[in-house]
């Protein structure tokens, strides 16, 4: 059928092949090292060891470890073949990983064969980003590479079983630019490869169809691609941003990865019929033996298992070296350690069968998820391999080779001397690989000495000094021949300046923003605000009864109202609607449809609102006026304190210290909120203003909740001002009535810089000499008393508050300008995702858990929520880790009592904290690392996110168990909350629910209780709609200028025109959503320009007939709105527009200007359907472009005229 415009409603752009194919890619600068493995190639006793490798056989070689990256890249580089790098744990394998990066080179295929790192025989849900990394490093070990491959390995991830490679390379479906392709089986099996099949993909190891469009997203691709069919042919094939679904560049090929290993699908059942033959259940009870026969009887009918981890032994037998061709090079990392480490792995997993053997929770004859050491080193003997230690041992028996290498020399700061050896000569090429590039030179320039700066180092260093911002572990000095003479030194932070920031550049991060939940994400049940009526409950789509027969009919949102009124809103209409957020657990009520009890609310939140702006403002107004004390500019021993920090600042964190700085050095008193997730670096922003305070002859006073707060800070800030001339005291009932009388004549006298305390800090017995900044943590949980003195100081000097609780991006921009607010949103680089496994409750896999945290010398939360039998689990936990020190904390103990508990465990006289909640609120033990949670399915899930946000602190890996009880059925909403904290991400819908529920606390917090009853009472995003609209006007106002005018609702569009986006081409109904709220969300003719190239682009070539009409619809509204139109109506013979206002005396000027037959009256247009050769769609288009240029000049003519009568 003819659109409304003629062939279409709107410009079809041609095709997709027109389209822009480039979607800039996110990829850092990695600063290379390579042109070091040059210099390397000179010295005589690494050229005999590559000589001698280049014929095979056992070898064995010394090197410092901070030399080993630089060796094993060059041998990779050399010998021209596969080089695999074993290590001994899987903390070594990830830090060489880290280092090799920087020597090999941006394009090296360096790969990471993971260690899915889950206890053997244990029913563990595992997290799917492991195993997605191992089938990647096999995948790439089967395709066609430019260079040989650099795989690096801890000897628990070779010794796990994997995929036979002849079963791995079948299952790699490669697919080519006009391939044919029969689509529904291609998913079916892709569905059985481990895929989870939805409406679109977000994360790897998904895949989707609409229509002619497939995306999938492989374990082995940084970003999805995007099949787009013509029939059953291949006609494109490009990668897209998950993020946005647009496309980008084309692709000739693609090859798909199986997206699991323990797969049904891959596995050879008659090997397991085989080994369930060899199964003796004579030590099990009847349930356990019922259950695992069901469960393998699943797997041989090819029924996926969430445990199917459990059952690795009957679905794998290889190994990581049966993928790896003849020609390899082994490297052996401390060939002892590494023996050691798997005689070590192999030792604690038949310790584990024997345990659940005699436990009857295991048959005897179980095969093992582990290949057996002895075979696996028995091939490694097979091969080409380099021992390489750090001094001299060996199991091959060789002599082992003592390369050049000597330990580089310690400055420790005293820059003199180091331009003194630079000056004599006697360290060769010196390099400097630092995070203090500029700061170094411009000392170096200090000492005479000219240091040249190189982004990347890709050649032989030719300068005296070359100095490189980048990071490594240590540094070294390279001879041509032991003894000889010195061909290059390479430095690192620690030996130029004592210390080395910690990084880890793979590791990389973007900033968790947790955007608002939108309309598309809601569920039936889900509760939500329409601007107009209220809080109603979302009961899913359709169409009303009396459009039901009419073809391609209009799609709405069915809402339910008190005493079960229904309300259907058009799906044009979304833009009017919200997710209901109040933070509260309990559910809101209904509003009634037709009553005033929802105009009431409204009214209640805009006056609470506007009384809150006029606060704020004031506030701000009197701080302005205010005359505080200006800091000065940071000191060299500022610098030097900073410089000491032992991490790379984030983004976000130098943001907040440089906004922190420039207050300071304001004179006027600085107030400023720092919002960020505990561990993201806060306490450094805060340590950072306190010093500088104290630069400036000023006191600094840090105020926190709980004594065991004031004890972890009191910790960081001595250990960090310690070398300065900064005294730093503590405050709190922690101490005998004597020191704290000590503290607070210290205080009056000025003899402590620096106090932190509780709110013991603000009795009035305690006076500062000259208080200078005031740091307060935590704010929102003081009393009424402590906040009333809190004000009392804000006019007098700086203040400093800190947040853990997320604040909302909207009420942060709706704040804008009347409070200042940082926000810190990036993780630390150095931190690393942490492991999160979900089982069921069993001694063993708990006491596993604990011993291994222990025998890295780490410590462990033990998360028992129960006061009443926190003890029992204490006591439990004792019979099973007798070795293990373990203390016990609740907040029901006496605060002194916890206080002395918690810093006991902070100085590792304990070994495990077995506690409640208490953890959730700011604790930061770094060496804490491990996290069990007893009884997981009772937490909410953004309670479940900050408990698990305590752990993970450091560079090293962190554990988390969230543990059920066994055979425990979990409510359907415990088994979500569950699932969606184990995939673990920020991208899950309910991930983002839970967050937004936990910035509305943080909203909470900042605004005070009243506003909070008004947020509950509307919902978020109305009162944070509410709070702008009065920010804005009282800001207008008190500047002098009109009031910005009220928002328009958006005009009615009613065109009797079948428009919808049809169920076959979206036939999930959430991405059907997502997409009509874009719709409603477009409010410029360019953003409706772009919405058809994205449709086609996701959705196919052709759009259906009420596509293009909805789409059609959408372009009158948005030119509606700017024409002043209230409504547009299609009638039996003409469109009727209704105007916002009068024509008056304009009629005729107005219906001569819009043509097409127009008839203008006072407050209506009609524009008639028949319009000859121009479709009536077009002829409307032209009159609505007319009517907003008319509006246009007639209102400059106002402003002329008006501006004429005031002269």
């Amino acid at each position: 059928m003819p659109g409304p415009t003629g062939n279409k409603c709107v410009p079809r752009y041609l095709s997709v092949g027109r389209l822009s194919a480039s979607i800039a890619t996110a990829r850092r600068d990695r600063l290379s090292l390579t042109g070091l493995l040059d210099v390397l190639g000179q010295a005589s006793a690494y050229r005999r060891t590559t000589e001698a490798m280049a014929s095979g056989g056992a070898h064995a070689a010394v090197a410092p470890d901070a030399a080993k990256p630089l060796v094993i890249a060059g041998l990779w580089r050399d010998l021209q073949r596969p080089v695999l790098v074993l290590c001994p744990h899987p903390d070594d394998a990830r830090r060489l990983l880290d280092q090799l990066e920087a020597y090999c080179g941006e394009d090296a295929p360096l790969l990471h064969f993971a260690e899915a790192e889950v206890l053997p025989y244990e029913r563990l849900s595992v997290e799917a980003g492991t195993v997605h990394e191992r089938i990647r490093a096999l995948g790439a070990l089967h395709q066609a590479a430019d260079a040989p491959a650099l795989i690096v390995a801890s000897v628990t991830g070779l010794l796990q079983k994997t995929l036979p490679p002849a079963v791995l390379r079948d299952a790699m479906h490669t697919l080519t630019r006009g391939q044919h392709l029969a689509v529904e089986p291609m998913l079916t099996h892709w569905a059985r490869l481990g895929y989870g099949v939805g409406s679109m993909v977000d994360h790897p190891g998904t895949v989707a169809r609409r229509g002619g469009i497939v995306d999938v997203y492989g374990p082995g691709h940084d970003r999805p691609v995007r099949i787009d069919l013509w029939g059953d042919e291949v006609d494109s094939i490009r990668a897209f941003d998950a993020n946005t679904q647009r496309s980008g560049e084309h692709l000739d090929a693609v090859t798909v990865l199986p997206a699991g290993e323990t797969l049904p699908l891959l596995a050879d059942h008659e090997r397991i019929d085989e080994l369930i033959r060899g199964l003796d259940f004579a030590n099990t009870g009847t349930s356990e033996r019922d259950r695992i026969q069901d469960e393998l009887a699943d797997l041989l009918a090819g029924v996926s298992l969430d445990n199917a981890s459990f059952y690795a032994g009957f679905l794998l037998r290889h190994t990581l070296l049966d993928h790896l061709p003849d020609d390899v090079v082994v490297v052996m990392n401390e060939p002892s350690e590494t023996v050691e480490a798997a005689r070590h792995v192999e030792g604690g997993a038949e310790k584990m069968r024997l345990a659940k053997e005699e436990r009857g929770a295991l048959p005897m004859g179980f095969p093992a998820p582990l290949a057996d050491w002895d075979t696996v080193s028995q091939m490694l003997e097979g091969l080409t391999r380099l021992e390489l230690s750090r001094y001299h041992q060996g199991e091959t028996g060789a002599a082992a080779v003592a390369l050049p290498f000597d330990a580089a020399p310690s400055y420790q700061g005293a820059i003199e001397d180091l331009a003194e050896a630079v000056q004599a000569g006697h360290r060769g090429a010196v390099v400097i690989a630092t995070q203090h590039s500029q700061r170094l030179r411009e000392l170096l320039a200090e000492a005479d000495v000219g240091a040249g700066e190189e982004r990347t180092l890709d050649t032989a260093p030719e300068r005296s000094v070359t100095v490189v911002h980048t990071t490594v572990a240590g540094g070294w000095t390279l001879a041509a021949e032991e003894g000889g003479e010195t061909l290059v030194t390479l430095l690192s932070d620690a030996e130029v300046f004592g210390a080395r920031k910690q990084r880890v550049t793979r590791a990389r991060r973007h900033a968790q923003r947790f955007q608002a939940t939108t309309v598309e994400e809601l569920t039936p049940g889900a509760y939500v605000v329409h601007v107009d009526h209220g809080i109603g409950r979302f009961a899913g789509t359709g169409s009303r009864s009396e459009e039901t027969d009419a073809p391609g009919g209009r799609e709405y949102l069915i809402l339910e109202y008190a005493g079960g009124d229904r309300l259907y809103v058009p799906m044009e209409h979304l833009a009017r609607l919200s997710p209901y957020a109040g933070g509260e657990e309990k559910p809101p009520s209904l509003t009634s449809l037709g009553g005033q009890e929802w105009t009431r609310a409204v009214s209640r939140a805009r006056e609470s609102t506007k009384r809150l702006a006029i606060d704020l403002l004031a506030l701000y107004a009197r701080r302005e006026s205010s005359e505080g004390f200006p800091h000065g500019n940071d000191t060299p021993w500022q610098r030097e304190m900073e410089d000491a920090f032992p991490f790379v600042e984030t983004p976000d964190q130098q943001r907040a210290i440089d906004d922190v700085k420039e207050d300071m050095e304001i004179a006027r008193p600085m107030d400023r909120l720092v919002c960020g997730d505990v561990g993201y670096g806060k306490t450094e922003v805060a340590l950072r203003a306190a010093f500088k305070a104290v630069m400036s002859g000023k006191q600094a006073a840090v105020l926190v909740p709980t004594t065991v707060l004031a004890q972890q800070h009191y910790r960081s800030f001595t250990e960090r001002l310690g070398p300065f001339p900064a005294r730093v005291e503590m405050l709190s009932r922690f101490l005998t009535p004597k020191e704290q009388d000590e503290v607070v004549r210290g205080l009056k006298s000025g003899e402590v810089d620096v106090v932190i305390g509780t709110h013991r800090l603000v009795q009035k017995d305690v006076d500062f000499k000259d208080l200078g900044i005031l740091i307060i943590d935590e704010e929102h949980r003081f009393g009424v008393a402590h906040k009333e003195r809190l004000r009392e100081l804000r006019s007098e000097v700086d203040v400093l508050t800190l947040t853990a609780t997320p604040i909302p991006r909207t009420l942060h921009m709706a704040m804008s300008g009347i409070r200042d607010i940082s926000t810190i949103e990036t993780p630390p680089e150095e931190r690393l995702p942490i492991k999160t496994y979900l089982a069921e409750r069993s001694d063993d896999l708990v006491k596993e858990a604990v011993q291994r945290e222990l025998d890295r010398g780490g410590q462990v939360f033990f998360l028992h929520n129960r006061v009443k039998s926190i003890h029992l689990a204490a006591g439990a936990l004792r019979d099973l880790v007798p070795e293990a020190r373990i203390l016990t904390g609740h907040g029901q103990m006496p605060e002194d009592e916890l206080a002395e508990i918690m810093e006991r465990f902070a100085d590792g006289e304990g070994d495990v904290l077995v506690c409640t909640t208490i953890i959730e609120s700011g604790l930061d033990i770094p060496n804490v690392n491990t996290l069990v949670v007893d009884h997981a399915d009772r937490f909410g899930l953004a309670q479940l996110y900050q408990l698990r946000g305590r752990i993970g602190r450091r560079s090293q890996r962190a554990y988390a168990y969230l543990l059920v009880e066994r055979g425990r059925r979990l409510t359907d909403t415990a088994k979500r909350r569950l699932e969606t904290i184990m995939a673990a991400t920020e991208l899950g819908a309910g991930f983002r629910i839970a967050m937004k529920d936990l910035e509305i606390r943080g909203a909470g917090n900042l605004l005070g209780g009243e506003q909070s009853g008004h947020i509950q009472a509307v919902g978020f995003d109305l009162y944070t709609r509410l709070l702008s609209e009065a920010v804005a006007e009282l800001r207008a106002m008190r500047e002098g200028g009109a009031p910005p005018p009220p928002q328009t609702p958006d005009p009615i569009i009613d065109l009797g025109l079948p428009a919808s986006i049809p169920e076959e081409l979206v036939p999930h109904m959430p991405a059907r959503m997502a997409m009509y709220q874009r719709l409603a969300r477009a409010t410029t003719i360019e953003a409706v320009d772009d919405l058809p190239r994205e449709f086609m682009e996701r959705f196919g070539h052709r759009l259906p007939d009420e596509l293009h009409n909805l789409l059609f619809g959408v372009r009158v509204r948005v030119l509606a709105k700017t024409a002043g139109v209230e409504s547009v109506t299609r009638r039996t013979d003409r469109v009727t527009l209704k105007l916002v206002d009068e024509v008056g005396g304009a009629r005729i000027a107005l219906e001569r200007a819009l043509g097409h037959g127009t008839t203008v009256g006072n407050q209506q247009v009609h524009v008639p359907l028949e319009q000859g050769r121009t479709p009536w769609g077009q002829a409307l288009l032209e009159v609505l472009e007319e009517l907003a240029a008319f509006r246009q000049r007639a209102g400059e003519l106002s402003e002329i005229l008006a501006q004429a009568s005031t002269r």
